[in-house]
């Protein structure tokens, strides 16, 4: 019988028991940075109406027309620099790519390592990280088309929510209140909805190769048949999630920060050193493992749904109490 308990457990388990995983788990976070939990965090940002401008002019240079004029103007006039300028743009463009290259194939490995792990004949596999870096299994456009296409509509959705904001900035309108809180009610659960099936269609091209195409509409099928336990298990993540990062704080904060505050008062150098090198790697790996976690848990509950299906906690209370009140009835 499918229980969350179950799935989280054997998430827990792989994640534990199999720590070469927390490397894929850290390079997915750069991508993820956190999946739909992040929208909660956009939502609870006050500043968001207007941030979502500052951060688009920000960075949108080089979508600036004048800063190509610039580049064209250097390359006539000075032929050296434009070349060197065009040089270094092309070097950023192959690192970011490499870097996307591999957070992507990191994100691949999770789901995959995380179903092979199931199997007791497995257990003892090792995952190379190298192997699945350079492994050409034609999955990662898909999967970048994935992330790329919810982050663009989650971009608009957001985008949208905002419009009512930014005008309130500037007209402090009670139709702009009004606005505001019918966008938030619409666009919310529009977005995390878009991010729950993309972790289905992730699901979907890795395990079973399916293409782009084909594994949204997978991802937007099982969605629709088990919403209520696709958002049940959202909300358990989200809890362990925010559970996590209390207990960071917690140590960041009342443990280490005024034993820093220590070091640096009384000038002792290296150990002030060692302990911030200390605190950045339990982020590194806190992040690391809680991607991990949450990754295989999305991947075992998929694998659930497709094998046996699942009811949702709330669905089995409410048939609980219907089927007592039937027994009463009938007494």
């Amino acid at each position: 019988m499918f229980s969350y308990r179950s799935v989280l457990g054997k998430a827990w388990t792989t994640t534990k028991h199999h720590k070469k995983l927390w490397i894929f788990g850290f390079m997915a976070f750069l991508l993820s940075a956190g999946g739909e939990y992040q929208i909660l965090n956009k939502i609870l940002n006050n500043d968001y109406g207007t941030s979502i401008f500052d951060s688009t002019s920000v960075k949108s240079i080089f979508l600036d027309t004048s800063f190509w004029a610039s580049l064209y103007h250097a390359c006539l006039t000075d032929p050296k620099t434009g070349l060197a300028i065009v040089l270094m743009i092309l070097l950023l463009v192959f690192v970011a790519f490499i870097f996307l290259w591999v957070c992507i194939r990191s994100q691949i490995a999770l789901v995959k390592w995380t179903k092979i792990y199931q199997a007791d004949k497995n257990k003892e596999k090792r995952a190379s990280f190298w192997e699945e870096i350079f492994t050409r299994d034609r999955k990662f456009w898909p999967i970048f088309g994935l992330n790329f296409t919810v982050s663009i509509i989650i971009w608009v959705l957001f985008f949208l929510l905002s419009l009512p904001l930014f005008f309130l900035y500037i007209t402090d309108s009670s139709l702009s209140i009004l606005a505001y809180t019918v966008f938030f009610v619409i666009f919310l659960p529009a977005a995390l909805a878009i991010s729950l099936i993309v972790k289905y269609s992730i699901a979907a091209v890795v395990l079973e190769k399916q293409s782009f195409v084909k594994s949204l509409e997978s991802g937007r099928k099982l969605f629709a048949k088990n919403w209520l336990v696709s958002l049940e298990m959202a909300i358990l993540l989200f809890l362990i999630n925010f559970l996590v990062s209390l207990v960071c704080i917690f140590v960041l904060s009342v443990i280490l920060l005024p034993i820093m505050l220590t070091l640096v008062i009384f000038n002792i150098i290296v150990p002030l050193y060692l302990l911030v090198v200390f605190a950045f790697l339990l982020l590194i790996v806190t992040a690391a493992i809680l991607m991990t976690f949450q990754t295989s848990a999305w991947t075992l509950l998929y694998l659930e749904l497709k094998s046996t299906g699942a009811k949702a906690k709330l669905e089995r209370i409410f048939a609980k109490k219907t089927k007592t009140k039937k027994v009463k009835t009938k007494k």
